[in-house]
């Protein structure tokens, strides 16, 4: 009996420090500064377009059993539901998204509700009127994973169609409503670019895709990829990640829906470095669209234990801090 004592002991221990980890991290879910209280919702896509960040959801409207799709506007002062769409047999805008600086470019979405058929769609989103329109274009796969980037003159998606062994990167041209394959070489063991939807980001002249525990670049000149020797210490799948100034910084991701990632890390491509923060996201979170607004970045969304995120996490990557801020300075509208 006197030896098996420290052993029950030391599980008692480990079980409470399991327990207090767990009631942690929900709590700190539940007091993240929410996106929108009023409604449960899912983000589809977020942008910054220099003076306000732009974030697509579909929404689940408390006490009225209705599905919305709905755009918001949150900049310094104010955040507003811009524009409001019932869902019905409509689709869903929104798998992913880029903004133009001068408009944003939607791509893909989801048939109406009930349903996970994948359609065609491109659609435009006009900041300034507040107009979402269909654009005169398909998608050359619509059920597929996809990633898109924006060289600051054309589109370029990649993509990996289901049931499908190829992959593909196609060029789009805003202007004349056009895809066009590319002819693209691939490194050894390269898999499906078009998970990265979330972790795939344009830094200095190049794309980067974030893949499980690897990082490619894609040169849109030589229309290649190639690996970076750093890697990441998981296979974590569905992180986030950001361009700054300062370098790439990777947040979250996921193993198991029971086994989300809080590790920030910040990837410099010029010294081919990977280093991890000493902040932690405050709770586990994978599939987020993340912007830079010059000086925060926002974690926007995305699921945390197998459900969706209603909040904004706010992380000062000068100062390595998660921040109990929002957007918004005010109250919100």
């Amino acid at each position: 009996m006197r030896k098996s004592l420290p052993f029950f002991l030391i599980l008692v221990v480990i079980l409470t420090g399991i327990a207090i980890i767990e009631f942690s991290e929900k709590n700190s879910l539940r007091e993240a500064p929410k996106l929108d209280d009023s409604v449960y919702l899912h983000v589809r896509f977020a942008v910054w377009t220099g003076k306000e960040l732009i974030v697509g959801a579909d929404v689940f409207i408390k006490g009225k059993n209705t599905n919305e799709f709905w755009i918001y506007k949150i900049s310094e002062d104010k955040k507003e539901v811009a524009l409001r769409i019932p869902i019905g047999n409509r689709s869903i805008p929104g798998e992913t998204a880029v903004w133009t600086e001068r408009e944003i470019l939607i791509f893909g979405g989801t048939e109406n509700e009930g349903t996970t058929y994948q359609t065609p769609d491109v659609y435009s989103y006009n900041p300034e009127t507040n107009q979402l329109r269909i654009l005169n274009v398909s998608l050359p796969y619509p059920n597929s994973g996809k990633a898109v980037l924006w060289n600051g003159r054309y589109v370029y998606l990649f993509i990996k169609p289901e049931n499908l062994g190829e992959k593909f990167v196609y060029r789009f041209d805003p202007e004349r409503l056009r895809f066009e394959k590319l002819n693209v070489t691939y490194p050894e063991g390269f898999g499906n670019p078009g998970t990265c939807g979330y972790s795939t980001v344009w830094y200095k002249d190049r794309g980067y895709l974030i893949f499980r525990d690897k990082i490619a670049a894609f040169d849109p000149h030589s229309l290649s990829f190639k690996w970076f020797n750093a890697t990441l210490p998981t296979k974590y799948y569905a992180r986030s990640a950001v361009a700054t100034e300062d370098g790439i910084f990777i947040f979250g991701g996921f193993l198991t829906w029971e086994n989300f990632s809080r590790e920030i890390f910040k990837f410099n491509p010029e010294k081919n470095s990977l280093e991890k923060m000493k902040s932690e996201l405050p709770f586990g979170i994978a599939q987020a669209p993340a912007v830079w607004n010059g000086r925060y970045v926002y974690i926007i969304g995305g699921y945390s234990n197998g459900r969706d995120v209603n909040a904004i996490i706010t992380y000062d990557y000068k100062l390595d801090k998660i921040e109990k801020l929002l957007l918004v300075k005010e109250k919100q509208t």
